[in-house]
């Protein structure tokens, strides 16, 4: 028995081992990299750093991968010890995995400025996002460290670099991928090549946008291409399908209640003109989520006209707001801004345009459009119940409502051993919920701002951050999930 006990747990973890390799995702080319949730789930900065990567090592005739630096040191570079069974367990034969990508350690031979310091905000990275590469020792005359047979992207847990990497965040790069990033080296930037890596690629984009992105990107013209082409190309051509196909979701009758009102897209795609608009603008605002908790500022379609006049994007608290909380001056015509706002429900951003004072000093001027108001997504059913669970944001931490049918009169014996947790995202396990970020459900507080006449609103305010893909879930007793909000969009 004893004999047996151990052949079924070795072939278990034969088994297991031998699986492993599939749950991390294959990128076999920069379309692949276009299904990636950059910028919500996975931080923008992976592919700059991704980039540097691909432009650093060599490739051979054989696609064979060899380091150009010593991986013990360079670049910040050090040994993974890969302890948490992120990857395949190293096979035989003087294999080691690497991990790179900390911009705030000091080494003597750092990462270079562009990495650091992008031209672009919304590409400067919070220092979550990593490589990881399998090294394998040879001696056929190069040093024994050098060829790599293996390439990873991945990311810290949560906001700190400090923590385990993200396994369902963690991709495999081919050589092909490394092979076809490796076009947009930084050498080439001549308008040619750019308009034939347009050309190659497929991409919309035009000779205005082309020239924009290079008087913004420089000699880094070819990076901001990729950077395009895989994002926000993506964005601008895809979010609206998406976007109606998620609120078709949040409509269905069997999962969203009408609780607060029915404005649920709280991440809406238009924009009304209070100004004098030219026939060719139709510009487009919106106010998303940054992943911490603050504000973020998208625009796009912004006419050449429009920025030779020169014109900023300027946030208010709400439709009615008189007093901008927050301005920045635009110089291209899509783009995106991280604010250091805390995200609410209501906040708004407008265009208008700039006025200047003195020497370079600048203003708000006259308002030229504006986007329609966040608002927090709709309730859900509590399965069973004449209740309903809300996820809404308050000063960019996630919140919690509880809507209680008025009829519902013993909720609170029913729910006497209910909670609610939050999740960063929908893919964890009951029990994963954040570190002490749950309330049980009879210590929700009664609601001070938030009324309905047939429902008793009750509230629990959390310390987390809210973020793309973070999630409400009410549970009945021990596991039993009774009602999951849509994930944060």
């Amino acid at each position: 028995m004893k004999m047996s006990g151990i052949v079924v747990s070795f072939c278990v973890a034969l088994i297991l081992a031998l699986t492993s390799v599939s749950a991390v995702q294959k990128l076999k080319s920069i379309n692949g990299l276009k299904k990636i949730n950059f910028g919500q789930f996975v931080p923008k900065h992976s592919l700059v750093l991704l980039h540097w990567f691909a432009n650093t090592v060599d490739i051979d005739n054989n696609n064979v991968i060899w380091l150009t630096f010593d991986p013990n040191g360079d670049y910040g570079s050090h040994h993974y010890g890969n302890y948490e069974g992120l990857l395949d367990s190293l096979p035989q034969g003087g294999y080691s995995y690497y991990t790179v990508g900390n911009i705030n350690q000091d080494t003597s031979v750092p990462l270079p400025w562009y990495v650091h310091d992008p031209p672009v905000e919304e590409y400067v990275g919070i220092n979550l996002d990593r490589i990881i590469f399998r090294v394998r020792e040879q001696n056929t005359g190069r040093q024994a460290w050098q060829r790599v047979d293996q390439v990873y992207i991945t990311q810290h847990y949560g906001n700190s670099y400090a923590t385990r990497y993200d396994p369902a965040h963690t991709y495999q790069i081919t050589t092909n991928l490394l092979r076809e990033i490796r076009l947009f080296s930084v050498e080439g930037n001549d308008r040619n090549s750019l308009s034939e890596l347009r050309d190659d690629f497929g991409s919309n984009i035009d000779d205005f946008q082309l020239r924009d992105l290079t008087n913004t990107w420089g000699n880094l013209a070819c990076l901001g291409l990729l950077l395009f082409i895989v994002i926000q190309e993506k964005y601008s051509c895809k979010q609206q399908n998406n976007r109606s196909q998620n609120v078709a979701k949040r409509e269905a009758p069997d999962s969203v209640i009408s609780f607060p009102d029915n404005r649920h897209n709280h991440s809406a795609h238009v924009s009304v003109s209070f100004g004098e608009l030219l026939p060719q603008d139709h510009v487009t605002l919106e106010v998303a989520t940054c992943t911490n908790g603050k504000a973020r500022i998208l625009w796009s379609n912004v006419t050449t006209h429009r920025l030779k006049e020169g014109v900023m994007v300027v946030l208010f608290k709400d439709n009615k707001g008189q007093e901008d909380i927050y301005y920045k001056s635009i110089d291209g015509r899509e783009g995106s801004y991280n604010t250091s706002i805390p995200l609410n429900d209501g906040l708004q951003v407008r265009l208008h345009k700039v006025r200047k004072q003195f020497c370079f000093w600048t203003r708000v001027g006259e308002e030229i459009c504006r986007g329609p108001e966040f608002k927090n997504p709709n309730a859900v059913n509590i399965t069973g119940y004449q209740a309903g669970l809300q996820l809404f944001v308050k000063d960019g931490k996630a919140c919690a409502r509880l809507y209680v049918d008025k009829s519902f009169s013993e909720w609170r014996s029913e729910f006497n051993k209910s909670w609610v947790g939050f999740y960063t995202s929908a893919d964890k396990g009951t029990n994963e919920y954040e570190w002490w970020q749950w309330q049980w459900a009879t210590k929700f507080t009664p609601s001070t701002d938030f009324r309905i006449s047939s429902y008793d609103v009750y509230e629990y305010r959390s310390s987390m951050a809210i973020a793309p893909g973070v999630q409400a879930r009410f549970i009945l007793s021990d596991e039993v999930v009774k009602a999951r909000t849509p994930s944060w969009r």
